[in-house]
């Protein structure tokens, strides 16, 4: 016992030893594969991600292996381990002899293995694919051992998610998807049901995971009054002198910028007619759709991805000027337009401002001049 417990305990130290010090994500999945391999009794290991088809693309193996899985394919409705890990997202064993796919059994038994182990990269709900370990013998994959290795498919997920994060904000090509939402109880989505009128997203700020979100609302019975009688989610609802209907509310990390947060993803553009969200987020390229899929799953009542494309980062300068904001540059400057600060005459002051957001009048202006600085210096240099 004393012998599996190191044993155990050692492979969870080499792989957070691998995911803190990976250079990359091909660095990361190698790295993983190789602590795993490296367990006595384990023979070989191999991880894969999910494709949008649900099949796994094989992305690291150790030992190094040109031919991992190449014809296998396994799918989230497979009966062998791998696909009844993606599909029951719990660790699954079975014994080399038990699988049924004779191809798959077979470039295991070449492999020296009596027993196969899968556990799901899961993490925050978001599914990014499965991890692989051949045993050699088959008391190497007892419970205490894949228990740890459940806990290794967490990490990894978290890493991945983690990945994707730095790799957007770096890339200079973009991953965009359009998707289609809806929920309900929340504003717009029952608002623009009850008053056949439209939300459009003018942008939204991120402090710690509190969202403060911003939209334009149109329609002809989409009045102030009835705004604030439909939602009761509202934190502000105003009139600018320059027309319209402004809507501020907030959001948790429980919710769909925060689980597009959670998987890597930011969102560029949304809108919401008759209960139905139109949204645009980014991500990085190769990111795994299917895990953004599965976040956002659960917290919105459904999700469908209607097209993806890949953009460069040029062609995204709007969202990438406002990236170099901090939040309560980003609040200050919104405010500041959607009240009319910048007309002339202007139609609020800075002092109302001030008191809107319930800071004082020279943090105001001394936000604006930063956000006005960090803009410039986005836009201008070369």
């Amino acid at each position: 016992m004393d012998s599996r417990l190191s044993r155990e305990n050692a492979l969870l130290h080499r792989v957070c030893d691998r995911l803190v010090n990976a250079s990359d994500r091909t660095d990361l999945e190698d790295g993983v594969c190789e602590a795993v391999a490296g367990v006595d009794g384990v023979s070989y290991a191999w991880l894969g991600t999910r494709r949008m088809t649900e099949t796994v693309a094989p992305q690291a193996s150790a030992p190094p292996d040109d031919r991992v899985e190449r014809a296998l394919e396994p799918t989230a409705g497979g009966d062998g381990p791998v696909g009844r890990a993606l599909s029951d997202r719990e660790p699954a064993v079975m014994a080399v002899d038990a699988v049924a796919d004779e191809e798959r059994r077979n470039a295991a038994t070449a492999r020296g293995a009596e027993q196969v182990a899968a556990v799901p990269l899961l993490w925050s709900d978001a599914l990014y694919g499965v991890l692989v370990a051949h045993a050699s013998r088959e008391a190497a994959l007892a419970g205490e051992f894949v228990s740890v290795l459940s806990e290794v498919g967490a990490l990894v997920g978290a890493a991945l998610a983690a990945s994707e994060r730095r790799r957007r904000l770096h890339a200079g090509r973009l991953v965009e998807l359009d998707l289609r939402v809806t929920d309900c109880g929340l504003f717009p989505y029952d608002t623009t049901r009850a008053l056949d009128c439209r939300a459009t997203m003018l942008g939204y700020t991120d402090d710690d995971g509190a969202f403060t979100v911003t939209f334009a609302v149109t329609g002809s019975d989409a009045t102030a009054e009835r705004v604030r009688e439909a939602a009761d989610d509202c934190v502000r609802v105003y009139e600018p002198p320059s027309g319209g209907l402004v809507v501020e509310t907030t959001r948790s990390a429980g919710s769909v910028l925060g689980a597009l947060a959670d998987v890597g993803a930011t969102l560029a553009d949304g809108s919401v007619e008759n209960g139905t969200a139109r949204l645009t987020a980014r991500l990085a390229p190769g990111a795994t759709i299917p895990a953004v899929v599965d976040r956002l799953d659960a917290v919105a009542a459904t999700v469908s991805v209607a097209s993806k494309r890949e953009i460069d980062r040029a062609d995204a300068t709007r969202e990438g000027a406002l990236d170099a904001l901090t939040d309560r540059q980003r609040t200050v400057l919104t405010a500041a337009y959607e009240s009319g600060y910048f007309e002339w005459p202007r139609d609020t002051s800075g002092d109302d401002l001030a008191a809107d957001l319930d800071i004082a009048p020279a943090t105001f202006h001394q936000h604006l001049r930063a956000a006005h600085r960090n803009l410039l210096d986005e836009l201008l240099a070369e």
